[in-house]
């Protein structure tokens, strides 16, 4: 049974989110991603409050179990622009395996790099992909789970904030192409803030999303391996 400081938690949850949403209706602007904003007051009402982040998540925990309602949700769009990704679907799917074998090979060169050891640079590999793909590809390295989650809410969060306004500085104006490259970077955050642009870029970043994690999850194995052993 729900605790009476766990509905506290929740509460607090969602009105921190409905005001960031809010926020970002009136001014309009990157930075006050919902998702964004919510994480920073939280934590900063959690340090500053002194509240230990386990009692904190006992009211996480039933948010938690709603993000499968809410991924299933992404489907929506997806299947409103069936016939057209039908169609396209053979070139997706190349796109979204060679951008996959970029980002997992591209981080483990930049965290190298920058003098992360091996663990840490695998660990970061799978950043793109959703966090529990993620953890299951870290995992069955040997990596550090809990790195490879953070970097994926990072990884979200950035695609979130900077990912249209680039797209958009680049010229890159094709919906096709601006829900491909949001879903195959910044996953089902990036896909979120997307479908509220453009349904049709919504259906094709969750199309990129779906194969973005089942591809990386196949190639993973290989790729990370073999990219380390030419880095050592």
């Amino acid at each position: 049974m729900m605790s009476i400081q766990a509905l506290i938690y929740i509460v607090l949850t969602v009105v921190v989110f409905s005001v960031s949403h809010l926020l970002q209706k009136r001014f309009k602007h990157p930075l006050l991603n919902p998702v964004l904003i919510s994480i920073l007051a939280i934590c900063g009402m959690l340090v500053s409050m002194e509240i230990p982040y386990h009692e904190y998540q006992e009211g996480g925990d039933y948010l938690t179990d709603l993000l499968g309602i809410a991924v299933v949700a992404l489907g929506v769009p997806l299947y409103q622009q069936s016939k057209d990704i039908r169609r396209e679907l053979p070139g997706v799917f190349l796109i979204i395996t060679i951008s996959s074998c970029f980002a997992l090979s591209n981080t483990i060169f930049l965290a190298t790099l920058a003098g992360a050891s091996s663990e840490v640079a695998l660990s970061l590999a799978p950043k793109s992909v959703t966090t529990p793909i993620a953890v299951m590809i870290t995992s069955s390295l040997n990596g550090i789970p809990a790195l490879s989650a953070i970097a994926v809410i990072f990884t979200g969060i950035m695609g979130a904030v900077f990912g249209i306004p680039l797209l958009s500085l680049m010229r890159i104006t094709s919906p096709k192409a601006r829900g491909i490259a949001m879903g195959a970077a910044s996953h089902a955050i990036g896909t979120a803030r997307i479908t509220q642009s453009s349904l049709q870029e919504g259906a094709y970043s969750a199309l990129a999303l779906v194969l973005s994690a089942s591809i990386s999850a196949l190639l993973a194995p290989i790729v990370i391996p073999t990219v380390l052993g030419w880095l050592s």
